[in-house]
């Protein structure tokens, strides 16, 4: 619903003046059923599209017509299309058809008349149609700021949290670390070959030689090797533990 109040000047001084409201059709559609149970006590439910449907043939037949706004050309109703709207539903309470109700309608209440075209001067909207046109443009701005400011929130927000992910690695750094962590795993098993060697070493000479021939001795390789391999082996286990 849509209301405004306004100066209007007269010979007798300046008073203030209540324009009636203004609906659109859903919430002209609860207003009509409201105000039918006000009066008749009977809580009857209606749709919207209903009410639409009636004032449609009312403007095709010619009986009354709907005002519209002057921007988006959108039908508003007041207190006189609430007045026919009520008056119709009671008709059709009492098993009217909606023909028998449209031929009465003139009859028995005010209706609206439709516009003459034919005036070369444009047609001057009411101030309560004004004030539904300011407030369609006003929820169309509020609707469109809200949307940029929530545009802009995420924005800030994916940019900061862009800013606190750590920045990609080229393929040139990746390669060297790769190179490096080789590099590294190759002079560690050589540390750890050295450390066994020396504890190879340490062993008793006969623990590391074997026999070749009657009369000579020489270092087991083979065993050497394994006491090596073996070693580095439980070394890395350790390390993994």
């Amino acid at each position: 619903m849509n209301t405004k109040s306004f100066l209007d000047l007269e010979e007798g001084g300046i008073f203030m003046e209540l324009i009636e409201a203004v609906w659109q059709i859903s919430d002209f559609t609860d207003e009509i059923q409201k105000r039918y149970e006000e009066e008749t006590a009977i809580k009857e439910s209606i749709h919207y599209n209903t009410v639409d449907k009636w004032f449609k043939e009312l403007e095709k037949k010619g009986i009354h017509y709907i005002q519209r706004t002057a921007d988006k050309n959108k039908k508003v109703y007041d207190e006189l299309d609430i007045a026919i709207a009520i008056f119709i539903m009671k008709k059709r309470a009492e098993r009217w058809s909606l023909d028998a109700i449209f031929n009465i309608l003139s009859a028995n209440l005010e209706v609206r008349p439709f516009p003459d075209l034919t005036k070369d001067e444009p047609l001057v909207p009411s101030e309560a149609l004004v004030m539904v046109e300011m407030n369609l443009r006003l929820e169309k701005m509020q609707k469109e700021m809200e949307e940029r400011l929530t545009y802009e929130l995420d924005l800030k927000l994916e940019q900061k949290l862009m800013a606190r992910l750590p920045i990609p690695k080229t393929d040139q750094e990746i390669r060297a670390e790769k190179t490096d962590i080789m590099i590294s795993s190759v002079r560690k098993r050589y540390e750890i070959e050295e450390k066994a060697i020396a504890e190879w070493n340490k062993l008793p000479q006969e623990q590391k030689v074997k026999k070749v021939g009657f009369f000579r001795k020489e270092e087991d390789i083979l065993k050497r090797d394994s006491f090596i391999r073996g070693f580095v082996k439980k070394y890395f286990e350790n390390e993994d533990k």
